[in-house]
Formats: structure tokens, C-alpha cells, sequence
């Protein structure tokens, strides 16, 4: 399904952080306050840029593992895709494309157009080649053929009914459409952040300067998505130099937990509403404590800028109260370059 969440946070989570290596010092409100949560200082300070040189017309293959935590069992699959840059006026074009699956070791190529066909409809826009504009330092600011790709998107619902081996009532294809219609009715601006799984958050660091070891804190608010207003959060940051010469950055997100838990109950209504959730119980009586982290890894190569590898986790642990523990869930994409 489209990656909705991951596009409301990054661009404001990177943006902000980077402001904040230029400004530092910004203080944590009361609660995100914790032990060593304060900036640390070095004291033979050295800065460095993070550069965004990609090589131009070469393929570059990374290898991709998506997990999936849930509280009843994880599941985790694997798929490479190939990055190739091309230069255009100041910035840059890059053209993605999903190469193959591998699943039990076996590779499935996509290029095999049995293979392509046994994947579900709802899939398949997402693994289709795109071509995505960036700036300068290398993030996302627009999808190009976005017209033609929202025209597939807007025929999902149905096609996916068609093709179940469970038909799909009324409810659950609204569901599915209120998923959807933010996507589709999403600028070509917006679109990378939905479309693209991982690369959003991992490009656009490109001239952004760090001081080796230090580490900065920022407020922010984090929008869309889930969230029908602004909720606030507490971004962390470091880079260090690796030994074997790349750059690695670390940076930790912490939402206010209060926000995240309305923004919840908001999107759960919403479902509830439209005849989703009917018969569940109020989601309010459901749900006592939400609590949401993200945290980002990613090993730079120090001449290209480009990711040698990275890990994307955004967690989520509810509390259904009285105790009760509702387990943790949520996402881990780990990246990969796979060297020719």
C-alpha cells in the first residue's frame, strides 16, 4: 500500500534538522526531556559537508529488506532496485526502478512478464519505473508523468475487488479510497514521499554541514498523513566519520505522544465513520498510550554522497490500558548498495 506516513514526516524531520546544525541549541520541551538529551560539544571540532555527486548515467543496484513488526508476528520480504542519475539544469533526474523479488532465495525477475503478472493489482503502479526530479543537494520536488500514474491509481480500488478471491463490500473499498484519495489528490511536489518507499528520507542531505560528533536537537511539528493537525516532536542528530572514511549519520525522531494518540483516534474514526470499523469498540476505550520513534542510519559514501548502506525503523508500542500491552509494531527498511 502507498507509504502515506513516510510523507508527512520527511521533508519537515531533514529540513529542520538541518537548520538546526546551523543553529543549535534549541531546548527540548518538558515531554521530551530526558538524561543526555543535551547537546554534547566537541572539543577539537571539525566540520564537515556532506557531499551530493552522484555518478551520471551509471546504474547503481541496492538491495532492499522491508519488515514488518506486528504484535501477532513479523514478516519481512526483499526486492533490489536500480538507481540511475541523470543531470538536468541545476539539479538532477533520477530514474527508479524495481529490478526483481527474491523470496525463499529464489530471485523473481520483473522483467519476466509471468512473474509481473502474478503480483496483485493494488501492487503493481508502485513497481512500475519512475522518474523523479531533484534538487541540488539531491531530494525529491517532483514527480514527473504524475498525471499519467494517478490515472492507474484512481482504478485500484476496483481492480483489486475484481481480482480478490474474497469480493469486497462497500466499507472495505471505502477504506481502501480514503487511503488512497490523499495520494491521488497529491501534488506532483508531494508524490515521490508516497510513491517511493525509503529514498526520500535517505537523498536531499547534499551540502548540509556537520560538526564530527556533535550532537543537535530540534523541535518540529510533524503533518499529513495521520495527523489532522500539527503534531509536535523532538528531532535529534550527529555524523561521524566511519573507519573506513564514509560519513555516518544518526538521527532519532520522538513524537509527543499525546498528539500522536488524537491523530490515532482521528484516523480511526474517520474509518469507523464510513462503516470500516463496524462493530469494533470506540477506539478511545481501545487505545490508552501510543508512543511512536523513528530513527535513521545511513552510511554515506564520502565522494558521491550516496548511501553505502541505511536503516529506516519507525516503531509504534500501544497500551490498551489496565496494564495491558498491546505490543510493539511498525516498519524497518535496511538499504543496501550492492558493489559491481
Amino acid at each position: 500500500m502507498p507509504f502515506a506516513r513516510e510523507a508527512a514526516m520527511i521533508t519537515v524531520r531533514r529540513a529542520v534538522l538541518l537548520c538546526a546544525a546551523l543553529c543549535p541549541g534549541t531546548a527540548a520541551p518538558a515531554w521530551a526531556q530526558e538524561p543526555g538529551n543535551a547537546a554534547t560539544e566537541s572539543a577539537a571540532a571539525e566540520t564537515v559537508t556532506i557531499p551530493f555527486d552522484p555518478p551520471l548515467g551509471t546504474p547503481l543496484t541496492y538491495a532492499m529488506r522491508f519488515e514488518r513488526k506486528r504484535p501477532g508476528g513479523d514478516s519481512a520480504y526483499d526486492y533490489e532496485q536500480r538507481l540511475t542519475f541523470e543531470r538536468t539544469g541545476d539539479g538532477f533526474v533520477l530514474r527508479l526502478e524495481t529490478l526483481a523479488f527474491i523470496i525463499g532465495g529464489q530471485r523473481l525477475d520483473l522483467a519476466d512478464k509471468r512473474v509481473l503478472a502474478a503480483i496483485p493489482a493494488a501492487l503493481r503502479p508502485y513497481l512500475m519505473p519512475m522518474a523523479v526530479e531533484l534538487d541540488a543537494a539531491g531530494e525529491m520536488v517532483r514527480m514527473r508523468d504524475w498525471e499519467a500514474m494517478r490515472a492507474n491509481l484512481r482504478g485500484l480500488p476496483e481492480t483489486a475487488a475484481k481480482l480478490s478471491d474474497q469480493p469486497m463490500d462497500e466499507a472495505a473499498l471505502a477504506a481502501v479510497r480514503s487511503v488512497l484519495d490523499p495520494i491521488i489528490n497529491s501534488s506532483a511536489e508531494d508524490a515521490p514521499g508516497f510513491m517511493i518507499r525509503g529514498w526520500p528520507a535517505v537523498l536531499g542531505y547534499g551540502g548540509a554541514e556537520f560538526v564530527l560528533g556533535e550532537t543537535i536537537e530540534a523541535e518540529t511539528e510533524m503533518t499529513g498523513g495521520i495527523f489532522p493537525q500539527p503534531v509536535p516532536a523532538i528531532l535529534q542528530g550527529s555524523l561521524s566519520l566511519t573507519s573506513s572514511g564514509s560519513l555516518q549519520l544518526v538521527q532519532n525522531a520522538v513524537i509527543d505522544p499525546e498528539g500522536l494518540r488524537e491523530g490515532v483516534l482521528s484516523l480511526l474514526e474517520r474509518l469507523r465513520a464510513q462503516g470500516a470499523g463496524k462493530g469494533a469498540p470506540d477506539p478511545a476505550d481501545a487505545i490508552a498510550a501510543i508512543s511512536m520513534t523513528e530513527d535513521t542510519e545511513i552510511e554515506f559514501d564520502a565522494r558521491t554522497g550516496l548511501p553505502v548502506t541505511a536503516r529506516l525503523a519507525r516503531l509504534t508500542k500501544i497500551n490498551e490500558g489496565a496494564g495491558i500491552d498491546a505490543g510493539t509494531g511498525g516498519e524497518i527498511l535496511t538499504i543496501t548498495w550492492i558493489a559491481p
